[in-house]
């Protein structure tokens, strides 16, 4: 864009050279914030972050033999990449901060005039990213019951097959977006004559086997499709208005309320739900089952 064309590189022909000249840039010491929203380094912490972010970021960028300006490298490809790895492990807490801070950091140097391909690439890249490991974590803002999950999984279907695929094992299974990918990614390790068996949850725990229809399981293992990235899943699902958690939420409820019809008790019902779900914390199954009056 024109706009680009009349903003800087850092200066310096090294790497280090260019951090020098982004902290150089983003110093705002002593100077007052009142009335100001900048995203410059106002504090000794918040400089011992971003040097932290532009060390990790480099010491990547050497790692994949990446040696263009600095800022050049800050496309979105790269940065996925680096996040992917950099992340990986991390408390979603941790994940949260990291991005966020990080995405402060950008923020200022285009604030600075200095050229960030990211921010005309993908102006939602860090709230997406965010909005991805809130959703992987068993925090539920909200009751986010489908009304119409069958029909969201045929759509999904029609979009994209694979995520169409993702969403049924979710849904199925009762399963986290996690869980799924890792079912869809190695169907023959995990299904056995009408179970899938051995898949892994959160925090280590193993699922009790689990009956799955013969439809899916002929899906599974007759996908030929590629499996896409979580951020490729989760716009397809956003354009339902719907995050991965919700599939897990609804079939939770479904589950719960087929079993009350069929007789079983409410104590009971639970139970067997919570079992499914693989929680180990009674309280998280109670706040997805919370009857609506």
């Amino acid at each position: 864009t024109k706009w680009a064309l009349n903003m800087a590189n850092l200066k310096g022909g090294t790497f280090e050279k260019q951090i020098k000249d982004a902290f150089h840039r983003l110093e705002a010491f002593g100077v007052s914030r009142v009335g100001k929203s900048d995203n410059l380094t106002h504090s000794d912490k918040l400089a011992e972050k971003r040097e932290m972010y532009l060390k990790d970021i480099t010491s990547f960028f050497k790692s994949q033999n990446l040696n263009n300006k600095l800022n050049t490298l800050f496309t979105k490809e790269n940065l996925n990449n680096f996040f992917n790895s950099r992340l990986e492990n991390l408390s979603s807490k941790t994940q949260e901060n990291y991005l966020r801070g990080f995405s402060s950091m950008l923020k200022g140097l285009e604030q600075q005039n200095i050229y960030i391909p990211l921010l005309l690439e993908d102006k939602d890249f860090f709230n997406d990213r965010v909005a991805i490991i809130k959703d992987e974590a068993d925090i539920i803002i909200e009751n986010r019951y489908i009304e119409n999950v069958d029909n969201v999984i045929k759509s999904l279907y029609e979009d994209r097959a694979i995520s169409g695929l993702i969403a049924q094992c979710q849904y199925d299974l009762s399963i986290r977006q996690s869980e799924a990918f890792e079912l869809v990614k190695n169907p023959t390790l995990y299904l056995d004559s009408g179970y899938v068996v051995n898949l892994v949850g959160k925090g280590n725990h193993k699922y009790n086997p689990k009956e799955i229809s013969f439809e899916l399981e002929q899906k599974l293992l007759n996908n030929s499709y590629d499996l896409i990235d979580k951020s490729t899943y989760y716009q397809d699902l956003k354009s339902y208005d719907i995050s991965s958690h919700d599939f897990r939420f609804t079939a939770a409820r479904d589950n719960f309320e087929n079993m009350l019809k069929n007789g079983i008790s409410e104590k009971e019902a639970k139970l067997k739900v919570s079992e499914e779900l693989n929680h180990k914390r009674e309280a998280i199954t109670d706040y997805y089952l919370k009857r609506t009056e």
